[in-house]
C-alpha cells in the first residue's frame, strides 16, 4: 500500500529519504519499504533514516525487474495522470 509519495524532477538520496519521513509524520512506522538497488535508496542517508526509525528495508533482486512491478505500475499511474 501507498503511504507516502513525492514528485520531483531528480531523484537523489535527500529526496527519496524526505518521503520517507513525510510517511513515518503522516501516518506512523511503515514495517518495511521496498524499493530497487539505486543508489538513493542503498546511501547511508536513506538507510540510516530506516535503521533510526526501525523499518526493515527489502530489495528488488538485481536483473529482476519485476520484484518492483506494483511500485512501477503506481509509478506509470502518476505518470500518465499527473505528469502527462
Amino acid at each position: 500500500r501507498v503511504v507516502s509519495y513525492g514528485l520531483s524532477s531528480e531523484m537523489t538520496k535527500e529526496f527519496a529519504t524526505s518521503v520517507v519521513v513525510k510517511a513515518l509524520r503522516a501516518n506512523g512506522k511503515p514495517k518495511m519499504i521496498h524499493s530497487d538497488m539505486g543508489s538513493q535508496y542503498t546511501s547511508s542517508l536513506f538507510e540510516g533514516t530506516l535503521q533510526n526509525a526501525g523499518i526493515d528495508h527489502s530489495y528488488s533482486r538485481k536483473g529482476h525487474p519485476y520484484d518492483n512491478a506494483r511500485i512501477e505500475s503506481f509509478h506509470s499511474l502518476i505518470e500518465r495522470e499527473l505528469i502527462y
